[in-house]
């Protein structure tokens, strides 16, 4: 099934996730390293990946809940989806949350809550991550009808499953 929010030929979903994916686990490495080193530069670096995170987040939910609608109901995949796409905003809430607590701080350096709160978010987020590979590698949600090892570019404006 095919991805409905597309950029040059591209699904824009996968595209965004990257990010709030890199800056939301990295958070939880600078907290880590900052209590294993006492550095409060690394929790004020954290603060910030959060915030990135969740913006980002945001924005690449929008297109995956784009996507999800054109999933057709009573599937596999919607389910799948709807797992995928409800654990994800819990991630995000989570995070959210752990931002807040430190909001109050000056210095950002995370209460034992916010900490916990994003630890059990990247666990979550494995979780939804291996959800969503599902709907891509085996459900095929996302990917070109046509698709092929030797399919054309998705610039060049000629369909996947045309052969020359």
């Amino acid at each position: 099934m095919e991805s409905k929010a597309k950029l040059l030929g591209h699904a824009i979903h996968p595209m965004l996730i990257v990010f709030p994916l890199g800056l939301l686990v990295m958070s939880l490495v600078f907290d880590v390293v900052q209590l294993l080193t006492g550095n409060t530069e690394l929790s004020v670096a954290a603060f910030w990946a959060i915030a990135g995170g969740i913006l980002g987040g945001l924005a690449a939910a929008v297109f995956g809940f784009w996507d999800w609608l054109a999933i057709p109901s009573g599937t596999r995949a919607k389910a799948v989806g709807l797992w995928h796409g409800g654990g994800n905003v819990m991630v995000v809430v989570l995070f959210a949350l752990s931002w807040w607590l430190r909001s109050g701080s000056a210095d950002r350096v995370p209460g034992t809550g916010a900490f916990v709160l994003s630890l059990v978010a990247v666990g979550l987020g494995a979780v939804t991550g291996w959800l969503g590979g599902e709907l891509v590698e085996r459900l095929g949600v996302g990917v070109d009808h046509g698709a092929h090892l030797d399919a054309p570019n998705s610039l060049s404006g000629k369909p996947a499953a045309g052969r020359s």
